[in-house]
């Protein structure tokens, strides 16, 4: 059975983040496709093309621009060994003080289309990402292909019940079988609940070696799981 390796990263743009140490990571772990959140692309504090810088000659990078920042822009980004097919971004119509976007694109495994989405939902509160995961959601239910995969910083930080906010049928890396990982590494008084990034799939996909690395290069943890189709 085809199987693909992936992730989800949230790499803190306003941190400065060290591109090629990035991309040394996503080459050790051997990754096929990520999903990353809070990339500058020239900005002041970053004034560089960060989506080119870490995907180097390994990767393809799809930059989705959410809010102007500082002279340039600020997103989210895709980055595939292949090209991604059909990508697109889409602002969401309900955000807080942030507009925030998600990604889609297609990528071919073995033959096979999988349909990618990306994203990070607002830190506010909790119905607003309730309002965030309905809009996804109804992209996700129109689209045509069957199997799909979902990258993303949820913010979900209040209580791991706000998972709930999605379709039950939808498997995840992280408060899957292999239990919870908390992925946010820094610490914040308002924050209830550390494990906010996630990777799902659809029940036509299985997953498995799921593992955050050790490895320390953002205030998130990187987030890896293997697809097998």
């Amino acid at each position: 059975m085809p199987t693909l390796r992936v992730a989800t990263y949230n790499i803190a743009a306003g941190q400065n983040p060290d591109p090629q140490a990035i991309n040394r990571l996503f080459t050790e772990e051997n990754l096929d496709l990520i999903g990353v959140q809070e990339v500058d692309r020239h900005t002041r504090r970053n004034p560089y093309d960060m989506p080119a810088a870490i995907a180097g000659t390994r990767y393809h990078a799809a930059f989705a621009p959410a809010i102007p920042v500082m002279g340039g822009d600020y997103g989210i980004a895709l980055f595939s060994r292949e090209p991604l097919l059909n990508v697109t971004n889409h602002h969401y119509t309900h955000f807080g003080e942030e507009k925030r976007v998600y990604q889609h694109g297609v990528y071919e495994v073995a033959g096979t289309p999988l349909s990618v989405y990306n994203t990070h939902l607002s830190f506010e509160t909790p119905v607003l990402r309730q309002l965030q995961v309905a809009e996804l959601a109804a992209a996700m239910h129109a689209d045509p292909i069957p199997r799909q995969v979902l990258f993303g910083d949820f913010n979900m930080d209040q209580s791991r019940q706000e998972w709930d906010y999605f379709d039950p049928a939808l498997r995840r890396a992280n408060g899957g079988a292999g239990g919870w990982f908390d992925t946010f590494n820094g610490r914040d008084a308002g924050m209830q609940s550390f494990a906010i990034d996630n990777i799902l799939v659809t029940p036509n996909i299985q997953l498995s070696q799921v593992r955050v690395p050790s490895r320390i290069l953002s205030d998130h943890q990187l987030l890896a799981a293997t697809l097998i189709f």
